[in-house]
């Protein structure tokens, strides 16, 4: 009443301000507003993308898939070297770390499909090849399961615009038997309505779904920790990296700036982003590093220079990793 508080005890006080008022006005909350906002535009990037994926995703994410991906999009607005702080906002250019990024950290992809295969776009279309797939051999099914699909999906999402399109996949593979027979040069096609522009982000995910054949009908399998979901594509193009803001791109080997030379010293700063599935470098490389896959450390390695012109492998949830990915090396 009358902005006084009236306690139980007879005493009077003063109302205090809100705490909103003290958030948007306070000189002293200048950091944690403009924290909040990019948080809360990592939020909002996280959302657009799940949005633009929720086909795909529905059947397979964990509990914590929304707050690991804001994550990884804080990650990338902060790679926003253009804005004010707390006006950073998540730029295509920069999103080359979602690549790798696991919907379902219960069910990774490499194990339950063990048939090498490839993503790759061509203007407004992107293509999954699988050369050679045989159920029996490179499926890796949950129990209970008599039958699997392949996931494929792509969307391009604009997050300037906040606005996204979803791919139309032509004639997918659709619920097949894990008894089948071996199949060669499986391919599905993704068209986008157009050729994506400078603000848009082109994201391709892969993932498997199980079911239960009972009496002719097909029953997805009621564990959605079974179905495996991870980003295998994206149209962000790593730059060349050394100062510690870059993106380094390696199919095979970490091998150092000139790519697949052997036993070169490896040159690169804190925050550069390599993908990789094995590692050489030479003798004057970093003292450690630590590897992160969508956001999440999986591994560390120290003194690497033991590892000189040897391969170096590291597991991901329990396996060897097979998988595209990003890693940020952290030195």
């Amino acid at each position: 009443m009358g902005g006084l508080v009236f306690a139980k005890d007879g005493s009077v006080r003063q109302k205090p301000a809100s705490n909103k008022a003290t958030f948007t006005s306070s000189k002293s909350m200048v950091r944690v507003r403009e924290n909040a906002s990019e948080f809360g535009a990592a939020g909002s990037a996280g959302k657009l993308v799940r949005d633009a994926l929720r086909t795909q995703i529905q059947a397979a994410s964990d509990r914590y898939m929304v707050s690991r991906l804001s994550k990884v999009m804080k990650s990338i607005i902060n790679l926003d070297a253009k804005s004010d702080r707390g006006m950073r906002q998540v730029v295509a250019a920069n999103a080359a770390s979602l690549l790798g990024f696991n919907f379902n950290l219960g069910a990774g992809l490499g194990q339950s499909l063990f048939s090498p295969y490839t993503v790759t776009p061509n203007g407004a279309t992107v293509t999954l090849a699988i050369p050679s797939l045989n159920p029996t051999v490179d499926i890796a099914a949950p129990t209970g399961a008599t039958h699997y699909e392949i996931l494929f999906g792509v969307a391009s999402v604009n997050f300037v615009a906040k606005t996204y399109i979803s791919a139309t996949v032509a004639s997918p593979l659709g619920i097949l038997p894990l008894t089948g027979a071996a199949r060669t040069n499986v391919s599905q096609v993704a068209t986008l309505p157009a050729a994506p522009t400078a603000d848009e982000l082109v994201i391709g995910v892969l993932g498997m779904n199980y079911y239960q054949q009972i009496n002719g009908k097909f029953y997805p399998l009621n564990n959605n920790a079974s179905n495996p979901l991870a980003v295998e594509y994206t149209s962000a193009v790593p730059v060349t990296g050394g100062g510690g803001s870059g993106n380094i791109s390696y199919d095979t080997n970490l091998t150092g700036p000139n790519d697949n030379a052997q036993g070169v010293t490896l040159a690169a700063s804190a925050g550069d982003l390599f993908k990789f599935d094995a590692l050489t470098t030479g003798g004057s490389a970093p003292a450690n590093m630590d590897i992160l896959v969508g956001g999440a450390q999986v591994a560390s390695v120290a003194y690497l220079d033991r590892y000189t012109g040897k391969a170096f492998s590291f597991t991901h949830a329990g396996v060897a990793h097979t998988g595209a990915f990003a890693a940020t090396v952290n030195f």
